[in-house]
């Protein structure tokens, strides 16, 4: 890895005690020297004297951790463990608590609550400052638009249980998740690596349970099914809500079913009164959450479901034109903000460092992309409705999101130009006579 410049914040002394007295903090302990912490888009590399970040504004936060291991990948240099990530909703002058678990190799939270008490009091008298890092500033603006739908009850719905960690080995195997595109099943396959080396790694640690695990395992390959790792502790799969694909429901002519599956309004409208208790807003931060626990956690299952509210939200006709133009205004500003993150990230002396790990093959998932299809249909759409569409969908948030794509993907959007392309996970449901 190449040597890292100090880590600095400008600030001035009256905004640090403004923060340092409102802001919250995260209080990290016991975490080893070289293990990788990012919170939000800022990534340390621990040191002995780090335990935390500090100065952390009110809101919706990501906190990710990779263990390192030299000399583990052969070549005698750093080898990362998979990401284990987890949301957080700082309150003002919250303290979060976590401890590292050196076996499981990732941070817990600490069961004591009188502990957890005692620590965040001595957070607040300032007993930790000095070990405490200060967020970097410069950058939450851009994190804001990332997240700024993620409220503290999405967190709380979406996050696996007890402080569980989000990480792609608690996920179902990436092949069982069914990539469509070569991109997806390049991740997929890049993720199974990981998860192998991970469980090589821990065999060699623990022979006797390797021995029988792996005993499993051939078995399970012998009967022609994938093994399915072991639950790890302070992990889990997140709850994103079930989306439906196509629309069935009885009494409809044929006719009346090929239209209700090519325009998925009444799929949106029942999805958001059914899961959302009507509030379309929580759709948003789930989309937010899902695309960051993908870019941030490297989660594929994030991914799988960032896509799939894509689908079902530029597969409608009637909801942005008539019933939801603010909707879809707010939903293209935040794939805006998302695409915009993606394009900008690494490239330049001022763009935003990426992770150790980098971005998880997210140029090449734009440029493989679904979204291509999905946003031409989309633009044909506003394009054919003319003067009807919402003045702050169309000249606002759809021709920024437009203009991003064409000049940072190369992507035409002329009028016509893949309004023949479909593919077939997504294709209208036509019912013949």
């Amino acid at each position: 890895m190449t040597e890292q410049t100090p880590y600095s914040v400008n600030l001035s002394p009256e905004k640090a005690k403004e923060l340092a007295e409102s802001g919250g903090a995260l209080l990290l302990l016991d975490v080893p020297a070289g293990t990788i912490v990012g919170i939000d888009q800022q990534t340390f590399i621990v040191g002995p004297k780090f335990k935390g970040v500090k100065m952390l504004p009110p809101g919706p936060h990501f906190m990710s951790c990779n263990a390192t291991r030299h000399g583990g990948n052969g070549g005698g240099g750093p080898d990362f463990a998979p990401t284990m990530g987890f949301f957080t909703h700082v309150a003002p002058r919250s303290v979060v608590v976590r401890r590292w678990d050196p076996h499981e190799e990732l941070l817990l939270p600490i069961q004591d609550d009188e502990e957890v008490g005692r620590l965040a009091a001595g957070v607040r008298r300032f007993e930790f400052d000095a070990y405490l890092a200060p967020y970097d500033l410069s950058s939450f603006a851009t994190w804001q638009r990332l997240s700024n739908h993620i409220s503290a009850g999405v967190i709380e719905r979406l996050s696996p249980v007890a402080g569980g960690n989000i990480c792609v080995t608690a996920e179902a195997d990436p092949f069982l998740l069914g990539p469509r595109t070569a991109a997806e099943t390049r991740l997929a396959d890049q993720l199974a690596s990981k998860e192998a080396l991970q469980e090589d790694a821990q065999a060699a640690s623990e022979a006797g349970e390797a021995a029988e695990a792996r005993n499993g395992q051939a078995g399970a390959s012998a009967s022609g099914q994938l093994p399915v790792p072991a639950a790890a502790k302070g992990v889990g799969r997140c709850y994103y809500t079930r989306l439906p694909r196509h629309a069935k429901v009885a009494g409809l002519t044929p006719q009346e079913l090929t239209q209700l599956n090519m325009d998925k309004t009444r799929l949106l409208d029942t999805l958001i009164a059914d899961e959302y208790g009507g509030n379309a807003d929580i759709m948003l931060g789930e989309l937010q959450f899902a695309f960051l626990a993908f870019l941030l956690g490297h989660s594929l299952q994030a991914f799988g479901q960032w896509k799939a509210l894509l689908h079902l939200a530029l597969a409608c006709e009637e909801a942005p034109l008539q019933t939801r133009p603010r909707f879809y205004a707010d939903l293209l500003a935040a794939v805006h903000a998302q695409l915009d993150h993606c394009l900008a990230a690494g490239r330049g002396p001022g763009a935003s460092q990426p992770s150790p790990l980098g971005l998880p093959m997210t140029e090449e998932l734009l440029a493989d992309s679904f979204l291509k299809r999905l946003f031409a249909r989309f633009y044909d759409m506003l394009h054919t409705a003319g003067g009807s569409v919402n003045p702050q969908l169309q000249q606002a948030e759809a021709r920024r999101l437009q203009q991003t794509l064409e000049a940072g993907m190369g992507w035409d959007f002329s009028i016509g130009e893949l309004a023949g392309e479909s593919d077939d996970e997504d294709a209208p449901v036509v019912v013949e006579l």
